[in-house]
């Protein structure tokens, strides 16, 4: 959770600076679509983040796997 929120606020960051780069062209609700728009991109980031964290994992454990035929042959 504390890494997604670390990401969240980096994204609000990105995002602030995005709608200031083309502030002119959203006129009303520039907060919202701020927010949403990081939230979304956050929800994204975390997919990946945890998937790279389960990946290195599994990859640990097939080496470990490996290690423990080896010896067994």
């Amino acid at each position: 959770m504390k890494s997604f929120l670390r990401t969240f606020v980096i994204c609000i960051i990105l995002s602030y600076v995005f709608l200031l780069i083309i502030g002119g062209l959203i006129s009303e609700n520039g907060l919202a679509l701020l927010v949403f728009v990081a939230f979304v991109i956050t929800v994204i980031i975390t997919i990946f983040t945890n998937q790279e964290s389960k990946i290195e994992d599994l990859e640990k454990r097939l080496t470990k796997l490996e290690e423990q035929n080896k010896e067994n042959e």
